[in-house]
């Protein structure tokens, strides 16, 4: 991961996350020549379920990770199940033709149960709770659209609904919006203990899990592929999965995967536990919440009563303390009661954005896929791709597979993300702001 900078070590060891979550299991890295039928690179949450799936199906999987499983976003993100995709299917059917979109919402709004689902089976300890999802409208023009949402789902037998200003202070703890939306369906979990848990699962399977070995290049051998390490050791198999997200550092590997998204930093910050007159005046635990801004917030209270909120920071990763004034500010602006609580981690995480906000599965060469860009949804959407992902790479079943699969789609002029997602994250903010005042 030559282009990950030094602040990403720092980003995972500074966490909630990697403070409190469970045991890691014992890792090996590779060393020597090893074969599988399946080879994925990268151990986040969309990697771990698909070696699982793998395994438990009896197929040789091998998972090359260049840090540990949940090192990057999966074992940083917020530990917010979200449920549903952003489109409906109106929206989805003129993007990826009607068949498929119908395809696609059922699997959205199904995610989150297989999520829990999968938590039970396994009896994964990752402080899972089930309070549901609110998005607050930060402007009164943001209530319509809120209440088409809830309306269609209600028309699924999703019991969502449209909140009045009253009823989403309540259920957020804050009096800035002008009312909300509630899912019910969204909970949350301790994100680096389910990457744990399932990296354990996915090993008692019969899963090989390789941590610190990086992949760095991917070379024909026969009919098959050759992933190579760092190191020099190597995976040769049949298929390959690629799944590295916003930490894609994959020249050797598939350059143009990496240039199909923009990485964009989260920084998040957390409290110390919280007395109980404290947190009666905040979200309940097991309850995610998140925005209708463009430049959102989320929040949630963990299962030992601390208090956790995320921003946008600084586009180059710094951690040092300036970084996270947007996330101060926020904390204040709807928790003023809040401002004083000392905290004790601030850390931060990618984030991988595509320019639709649909996640993307490439096939790369025969028998190569990639699967990433998950637009800060992907908690639950990735752990619940696995199944898909693990049927797709044994048996070729594409008919029935929830997501788009076609080639790379290279965003034009990549190499001007930076400042023009600056200039793009100023707009959004101004555009926010704007909404607000009028109302």
């Amino acid at each position: 991961m030559a282009d990950t900078l030094p602040q990403d070590h720092q980003g995972f060891d500074q966490s909630l996350w990697s403070a409190t979550a469970i045991a890691a299991p014992n890792y090996i890295s590779l060393d020597g020549d090893e074969t599988a039928d399946v080879a994925i690179v990268g151990g986040g949450f969309t990697g771990l379920s698909a070696a699982l799936h793998l395994a438990e199906k009896g197929v040789d999987v091998a998972v090359l990770e260049a840090g540990e499983p949940g090192w990057g976003a999966s074992g940083r993100n917020g530990g917010q199940a979200n449920p549903g995709l952003k489109y409906d299917l109106d929206e989805l059917t003129p993007m990826v033709g009607r068949e498929l979109a119908e395809r696609m919402i059922p699997f959205g709004d199904d995610t989150v149960d297989v999520l829990f689902a999968l938590i039970d089976r396994l009896g994964l300890q990752c402080d899972a709770g089930r309070g549901g999802f609110v998005y607050g409208a930060h402007a009164t023009s943001a209530l319509p659209t809120l209440e088409a949402k809830a309306a269609r789902l209600q028309s699924r037998g999703i019991d969502a609904k449209l909140l009045n200003r009253d009823e989403t202070a309540a259920m957020t703890g804050t009096d800035w919006y002008r009312g909300g939306f509630y899912d019910p369906r969204g909970g949350t979990i301790q994100p680096l203990s389910l990457a744990r848990g399932l990296a354990k699962a996915a090993m008692r399977a019969g899963a090989r899990i390789f941590a610190h070995s990086p992949a760095i290049a991917r070379t024909r051998d026969g009919a098959r592929w050759k992933i190579t390490a760092e190191n020099g050791a190597s995976v040769t198999a049949n298929r390959v999965l690629i799944c590295t997200n916003g930490y894609s550092n994959l020249t050797g590997i598939a350059g143009s995967v990496a240039r199909s998204v923009v990485p964009f930093y989260s920084y998040q910050i957390a409290t110390k536990p919280l007395s109980d007159n404290i947190l009666k005046t905040l979200p309940k635990q097991g309850v995610g919440v998140s925005e209708t801004r463009q430049i959102l917030t989320y929040y949630r209270v963990d299962a030992a009563g601390r208090f956790m909120l995320g921003a946008r920071g600084r586009l180059s990763g710094s951690l040092d303390e300036p970084a996270f004034d947007r996330a101060m500010t926020r904390l204040r602006e709807l928790f003023p009661h809040m401002a004083d609580e000392p905290l004790e981690h601030r850390w931060n995480g990618r984030v991988a954005i595509t320019t639709d906000s649909l996640p993307r599965v490439f096939e790369l060469d025969d028998g190569v896929f990639a699967a990433l860009g998950w637009n800060g949804r992907g908690v639950a959407i990735t752990v619940a791709l696995g199944p898909h992902l693990a049927a797709l790479l044994s048996d070729d079943d594409r008919a029935n597979f929830p997501l788009p699969i076609g080639p790379v789609r290279e965003i034009p002029f990549h190499w001007l993300r930076r400042p023009a997602a600056g200039a793009a994250v100023t707009l959004k903010d101004y555009q926010d702001r704007r909404e607000r005042d009028a109302g």
